[in-house]
């Protein structure tokens, strides 16, 4: 919230979901995350930098675009993709949203959410992605479009020389090993739990970790946190939006 840069990119945003409609003016009711440790003390005030302005009237890939803002609500990141089917939660549980700029980390022991087991760290792949670019530029001296990079993330092939794709390949693995190491620190014990992995990192963990498939789930929607944002937000207007 330091600088306008969220601000523009939820108007861009909302001017993708306009597009897809057809419409180029509406009213709308923003739905929106927070990591798990940040919405007790930020929730007031990222709602109060959403709804800065009444209106926007603004242009996007050359069409231009009016919105009014009818409110905004604020949900967890990770919790909400799960909030409405906590019942499948047996034992004890432990769920990992990994995001672009954040981990979030939270216990779920039979269905019920641990308020003083959740935890944010700012780990994300965003900085899996700079650790990869310093690897290719300290030992190629080259700078790699991140088009390849994140086709290695995703999918751990890329159309590209073997030596640069040993290199991607062994920083992710890094940087997964990264993320175990700070789940363990936080208690993760597969033997006595179960692991829930969601968000755009997910795939890092699919593709560069070792692990026991029947004692860790991979959620590879990258929307499911954002649909969990939607549902409860339509709920509360009554289904209207």
């Amino acid at each position: 919230m330091g600088d306008t840069d969220y601000y523009i990119l939820t108007l861009a945003a909302v001017a993708r979901e306009l597009l897809i409609r057809g419409l180029s003016s509406a009213s709308v009711y923003l739905a929106v995350g927070l990591p798990l440790t940040w919405v007790s003390e930020q929730k007031d005030s990222f709602k109060a930098y959403l709804l800065q302005r009444k209106a926007a009237d603004f242009s996007f890939r050359g069409k231009d675009y009016h919105v009014t803002f009818a409110g905004a609500a604020v949900f967890p990141q990770g919790f909400s993709a799960v909030a409405d089917r906590l019942r499948e939660f047996r034992g004890v549980n432990m769920l990992c949203d990994i995001g672009n700029g954040t981990m979030n980390v939270m216990y779920i022991n039979n269905g019920k959410p641990i308020p003083s087991k959740c935890y944010t760290e700012k780990f994300g792949t965003h900085q899996c992605m700079i650790a990869v670019r310093e690897k290719l530029m300290q030992r190629f001296g080259v700078a790699v479009d991140d088009t390849v990079i994140e086709d290695v993330l995703r999918y751990g092939k890329a159309d590209i020389g073997k030596q640069y794709l040993d290199a991607i390949r062994e920083t992710a693995a890094e940087y997964v090993a990264g993320i175990m190491r700070r789940l363990r620190e936080h208690e993760y014990t597969p033997e006595l739990m179960k692991l829930h992995v969601m968000g755009g990192g997910s795939c890092l963990i699919r593709n560069f970790a070792e692990y026991d498939p029947s004692r860790v789930t991979i959620n590879s929607d990258i929307c499911a946190t954002a649909k969990g944002y939607e549902l409860p937000a339509r709920r509360s207007l009554g289904g209207t939006v």
